[in-house]
Formats: structure tokens, sequence, C-alpha cells
């Protein structure tokens, strides 16, 4: 029963979001077969194996600090090469991952990892800035509270509130 509910509840969503997933991804695939050969970066395999490195084996490859997909492989001349298109945006992305991964795990100085990137001097004020202004006196009310009606009492009221009609 409560699987039921549940899916007419939230099941209908995921469908839709796994379908529609699907659809986009097949959309992708029939794009990247139209592109012609001329218009993708050609790397020869022997050179990928010797000098790059696969991200993901078949499907992404670092070579020359650059990040390629790999769109499609062909034999030309005895030779295997890799077509591939620039990723540059996922590689800008794992760049800056790996950029604060390091800055938050390199600490210069200490010598064991410290999980935490605050100390408790952060969050403290400083101890000039915490005695350079003395703190302003607050008003005393006056003891006689029934006799000053309340827009007397405090100088910065000076009318009252206009009224809503």
């Amino acid at each position: 029963m409560l699987l039921i509910l549940f899916y007419t509840q939230l099941g209908y969503y995921g469908q839709f979001m796994i379908l529609q997933w699907r659809m986009k991804e097949a959309a992708r695939e029939a794009w990247l077969t139209t592109i012609p050969d001329a218009r993708l970066y050609r790397i020869s395999l022997a050179e990928m194996k010797a000098s790059g490195r696969w991200e993901e084996e078949g499907r992404e490859c670092w070579f020359q600090e650059h990040l390629y997909d790999v769109i499609r492989r062909a034999t030309i001349g005895g030779t295997a090469y890799l077509f591939c298109l620039d990723d540059e945006r996922e590689a800008r992305l794992i760049h800056q991952s790996e950029e604060v991964t390091r800055a938050n795990q390199d600490h210069p100085g200490k010598k064991g990892a410290h999980p935490y990137l605050w100390k408790i001097g952060d969050i403290l004020p400083a101890e000039e800035a915490a005695h350079s202004n003395p703190p302003v006196p607050l008003r005393q009310p006056n003891p006689s509270f029934a006799q000053h009606r309340l827009p007397t009492r405090y100088a910065d009221i000076s009318v009252p509130p206009p009224k809503k009609g």
C-alpha cells in the first residue's frame, strides 16, 4: 500500500526525469555522430598511450594538459586514431575542484592534517578592535512609567505612526 502511494506521489516525476535524461543522452549521441572528422581533434592512439592518460577508459582522456571526449575511433593507414572533442568546461571544473581540495588540505606549518579551516582566533574580535570604542550607555527609562506616554519617553520617536485606513 505504501509503495503504491509513493509511486503515485513521486514515481511519475522520477520516471519523467529518467526518461528525459535518456532522451538528452540519445540526442547528444546522435549529434556527435554527425560531426565530421575534420572538425574533431585527431590523436594517435600510440601517442595517447605514451604521453596521455585515461580519465574514463575509451570515453575521456587527458592529452597535453587538455581533457578530451573521445567521439569515435578509426584506423587510417594502419594507425589507430581517436577523434576527440575538447572538453574545456569539464577540465576547468576538475582543476577548480582540485584547487579547492588542495587549499583545504594543505596547511603549511602544521604537521598534522586539520579538518577545520577556521581557528578560534578567526571568530573572536581582535583585542584592539574590541576595546577601541566604549559601549554607548543606554538611556534609562523613567521610573514613573505611568506618568509618561510612549512618544515622549524616547527622543528618537517624534510623532505617532500614521493611521491605516
